[in-house]
Formats: C-alpha cells, sequence, structure tokens
C-alpha cells in the first residue's frame, strides 16, 4: 500500500519543529541594549536545550525592556508553540508580523501552528508568504510541499520538495516526503520514491513497514 500524505504530517512534525533554531540568532547589531543582547543569548542557549520555559522567560525579559523587539516576538511565539501555548504563540508572531510584514520565521511558524491545527487554508497561505520573503528556506520549502500535496497538487508538492532538498540536501524529512509524493503518481514513479526513502533512512529517518513492502513488492529497473 502507498502511505498517504495525510498520513506522514505527523509523524515527523514534531521532530521538525525542535530540530528548528530560534530566529535572529545571530550577533545583534552593537547599538542594541547589553541587557537585551544578554537575555536574547540566554533564550537561544536554552532553546538549543531544549529548556523552553527557560528561553520563554529570557525572550520575555527582552520584551519587557522593548515591546516591539523583532527577535524577541518571533522567537518567543516558536517557544509558546512549542510549549503548547498556541493562542500566545500566534499572538506574539502576529505583533511580528504588524512591525515587518516580512518577517519570514514568524510566517514559517505561523504556517506550522495551522497545520498541526488542521487548517490547511491558513497554513498554506502563511507558508506560501515565508517561501515568498524567503525563498532559500528549506524547511518552509518542505512545509509548503506538505501542504499543497494534502490538498491534492501531487506535482506542486514534489516541485516545493525537490527543491528543499536542492537546498538542504541532509534534510531527511524532505527527502522522506518527497518519496511518499512520488508514490502518489499515477502510476508511482517507485525508482524515485525509492532513492529519496533510502536517503532519508541514511540521514536517519525510521524505517516505514508500508514503503519497505511497496519497495519488496517492486523489482528495481535493470
Amino acid at each position: 500500500m502507498i502511505p498517504q500524505a495525510a498520513s506522514i504530517v505527523s509523524a515527523f512534525l514534531c521532530g521538525a519543529l525542535l530540530a528548528l533554531a530560534p530566529a535572529f540568532a545571530q550577533q545583534p547589531p552593537p547599538f542594541v541594549p547589553s541587557a537585551i543582547t544578554e537575555a536574547a543569548a540566554e533564550g537561544n542557549a536554552a532553546f538549543a536545550n531544549k529548556d523552553f520555559a527557560t528561553a520563554r522567560r529570557a525572550y520575555q525579559r527582552v520584551l519587557k525592556i522593548d515591546p516591539q523587539n523583532l527577535m524577541g516576538l518571533v522567537n518567543l511565539g516558536l517557544v509558546e508553540f512549542q510549549l503548547g501555548n498556541t493562542a500566545a504563540a500566534e499572538d506574539s508572531l502576529r505583533r511580528a508580523i504588524s512591525l515587518r510584514l516580512e518577517t519570514a520565521p514568524a510566517w514559517l511558524t505561523l504556517g506550522m501552528i495551522q497545520m498541526d491545527r488542521g487548517d490547511s487554508d491558513a497554513a498554506l497561505a502563511a507558508l506560501a508568504q515565508a517561501v515568498h520573503h524567503d525563498p532559500r528556506n528549506a524547511r518552509a520549502r518542505n512545509f509548503l510541499g506538505v501542504v499543497v500535496g494534502r490538498r491534492g497538487w501531487i506535482d506542486g508538492a514534489q516541485q516545493e520538495l525537490r527543491r528543499a532538498v536542492e537546498l538542504d540536501p541532509t534534510y531527511a524529512d524532505a527527502h522522506y516526503n518527497l518519496a511518499v509524493f512520488y508514490l502518489r503518481e499515477n502510476p508511482p514513479a517507485v525508482e524515485l520514491a525509492r532513492r529519496h526513502y533510502h536517503k532519508a533512512r541514511e540521514l536517519g529517518v525510521e524505517k516505514d513497514a508500508a514503503m519497505e513492502k511497496t519497495f519488496s513488492a517492486t523489482p528495481r529497473n535493470p
């Protein structure tokens, strides 16, 4: 049986989110107050260690000093989502977008929130904005590919996922998802799917019994 696109998101979504780094984690400009710099560094370090409660407190300190700090708003939104506080996450992210429309990390996280909620229309709109403002972001391409694939546009899904693996050849989830959507062609593109599935396995994705069965039942092309 060929795996369905709707079944793949729950399998990898949480892991993919945890792989995201906080936005604007680079060294801030020299005119930023030292208290903001120190709090942001603490938040980024806590985020890297998956200590999201500490990261939240640090980013809240940033915003207490500067309520319109874009880095603080985006990173707090991402952390709130990790903690399951989606309403707080959306509020912070939309505040960031209201300050700067082209804030791609905010659009990306909003898109993932909507995916998690099952609202494909809102997810598609947010992720399209993320890709528009940051076209070289492999994760944005990956999630956009999954969303359009869920809506039945297999060619569009493949296009976004191919771009994702071009941008980041080590992106395991994108290779796996591309394999899924190659199998959803009519007829299935089994050899292309097999290639990307094995690449995903090499990069650490767990074995998928249904896909393994599909490949074992289909002889390799000579």
